[in-house]
């Protein structure tokens, strides 16, 4: 159980091993590894964020006498995770054959996420397939763009662990071959009746009168449906059972006619299969022992297993995951593909999205997600999920993946300020406060240095303050005076960031709202390779985008 008390040790525990400041992820982080439910977030928070608020007033002396009493709730060496994935019905290991079928219209995004990382982490779990098979059997909604992108998403997320990528416009011929097997066996007719007079029908529960074509019509008509039929006249129906609870069970579409060139195939077929029966094919075909979906497909599923039956085939595992419904956020591809089109977004990878290729870009590791999906697990409970409560999980299960980067300083909407008679210093600050190994960073300073606005704005009169690891000075009138060297313990100060007044590189962060804040950044920071996440102390995790001689662009990572 997580208690009021345990929130303040872990802020307690968190601020030592950071120069005294603690940051909420980290905590949150920390929590689930004592059994923090996801639900319980929302409870859980505003404790945290009052525990780290009274941890970062105290001095570091302060709050490693705090931590003495309470340090017995933080024991590393009985950390638990949560149990890993259940077991999945059925499965054998080294037999497991598991799919994921996204329809290119557009890049992955994190409606996807939990679906691939689940069938990603049960495949590695049983040693066994995972086949990446693209839906492009509507040639309206196939966006050729599409196709490589999902394959980059689904690489990522996976680590390149999908074992096999298949295009179902490559199974034209299998589709066909299998609907005239069923057509025979008088399982499939060819219906040429209006949309609303056969919905009539099925809404009485009773037969159109394409239903009872003989065998010889039905393979008359399938074959005009190639080249004689046009748009609208006919379609390819699943015999099913009349009287079906569900009408939506009741005499499915299997195949209709489509113009519409295709982007891989352009105009050689015209016929297509609708996604139940070419799902159902490419299952039984690629032998799928385990189907992990959202509770959205159940009819889907119910309908799949008409294709079973006739084929005699047996169907595999089912499970159904309870859906996500984020709030505050558009997941639509054909939304956001008109605003990019409209220049409202620079493109599927711009920062405010919530598709995977710019969570990637600006940081987000793939193992972030599959934690979340590991915890998340195969629940068959919907939920409402704000967005920006979803991002706090992923940011506490990311954090841990990016903690050993190097920390350099930031400074944004700089202000330079003269510390009078402070002495000139060659000061050495380590790349990471717990990799003393990793080297540092050196400095030469004088009298005058750069500040943040922000912080500029915030000193007070008679206060002292501390620039981190170099020395305190104190406001007096309209003057900054140098105070001292050492940091004493003892003394309340506030810890501000700092650079020196020369050598600095021009520098700026694209933040979540799609804004830039400029600053500067010290000079090291030129070393980077483009690509490298780095920690700007006292700001953020950042990630380096593009560099050159003029100035250095990141993109917000987390705090």
């Amino acid at each position: 159980m997580v208690s009021k008390e345990m929130i303040f040790a872990y802020a307690l525990e968190n601020a030592i091993s950071h120069s005294g400041r603690a940051q909420a992820n980290s905590v949150l982080s920390k929590l689930f590894m004592e059994g923090l439910d996801k639900k319980d977030i929302k409870k859980v928070m505003p404790l945290i964020i009052e525990a780290i608020d009274s941890v970062n007033k105290m001095t570091e002396i302060q709050q490693e006498k705090e931590f003495s009493s309470l340090q017995q709730l933080v024991k590393k060496s009985e950390y638990k995770e949560k149990e890993g994935l259940k077991e999945m019905p059925d499965a054998v290991q080294g037999k497991v054959v598991m799919r994921f079928e996204p329809s290119p219209t557009g890049p992955l995004h994190i409606g996807h996420c939990l679906v691939l990382c689940l069938n990603h982490l049960y495949k590695k779990k049983y040693n066994g397939k995972l086949i990446l098979r693209i839906s492009d059997t509507n040639p309206e909604s196939t966006d050729k763009e599409a196709y490589k992108g999902i394959q980059e998403d689904a690489e990522w997320i996976t680590d390149k662990n999908i074992d096999e990528i298949i295009y179902q416009s490559d199974n034209m011929k299998t589709y066909y071959k299998y609907a005239e097997r069923i057509i025979k066996m008088d399982g499939a007719y060819v219906c040429n009746c209006k949309s609303e007079h056969f919905k009539s029908y099925v809404d009485l529960g009773r037969a159109c009168p394409c239903r009872h074509k003989s065998l010889r019509k039905n393979l008359q008509d399938w074959k005009k449906m190639f080249k004689e039929y046009k748009e609208g006249q006919a379609v390819l129906r699943i015999k099913t059972e009349l009287r079906a609870k569900n009408p939506a069970l009741r005499e499915w579409p299997a195949f209709r006619i489509s113009d519409t060139k295709h982007p891989r195939t352009g105009n050689k077929y015209r016929v297509w299969p609708l996604m139940n029966f070419a799902v159902a094919i490419d299952d039984i075909e690629e032998g799928m022992t385990h189907v992990i979906r959202g509770k959205d497909h159940i009819v889907n599923t119910e309908r799949q297993k008409f294709i079973y039956r006739y084929l005699r085939a047996k169907p595999p595992v089912f499970i159904h995951l309870g859906k996500i419904n984020f709030e505050g956020i558009h997941l639509s591809t054909r939304e956001t593909a008109a605003a990019i089109k409209e220049g409202r977004y620079s493109g599927w990878d711009d920062i405010r999205l919530p598709f995977l290729k710019a969570l990637r870009k600006r940081g987000i590791q793939p193992g972030a997600f599959l934690r979340f999906a590991e915890n998340t697990g195969l629940s068959e409970v919907d939920k409402t999920v704000p967005y920006d409560e979803f991002m706090v999980l992923i940011y506490a299960f990311n954090r841990p993946l990016i903690e050993s980067s190097s920390r350099y300083f930031f400074i944004a909407d700089p202000v330079k300020i003269k510390i009078k008679n402070a002495p000139k210093l060659d000061v050495e600050l380590h790349l990471h406060p717990q990799d003393k190994e990793r080297g540092k960073r050196k400095f030469k300073t004088s009298e005058e240095f750069y500040i943040s606005k922000q912080d500029y704005e915030q000193l007070k009169e008679g206060e002292v303050y501390r620039m981190m690891g170099l020395l305190n000075f104190e406001k007096k009138g309209k003057e900054f005076i140098f105070h001292s060297q050492e940091h004493d313990s003892k003394i309340d100060v506030k810890f501000l960031h700092w650079l020196p007044s020369s050598k600095n590189i021009k520098a700026k962060v694209l933040m979540l709202d799609g804004k830039y804040l400029e600053g500067l950044a010290e000079p090291d920071v030129s070393d980077l390779k483009e690509g490298t996440i780095i920690q700007f102390e006292r700001f953020a995790f950042c990630k380096l985008i593009k560099k050159s001689k003029k100035e250095m662009e990141f993109w917000f990572t987390q705090k």
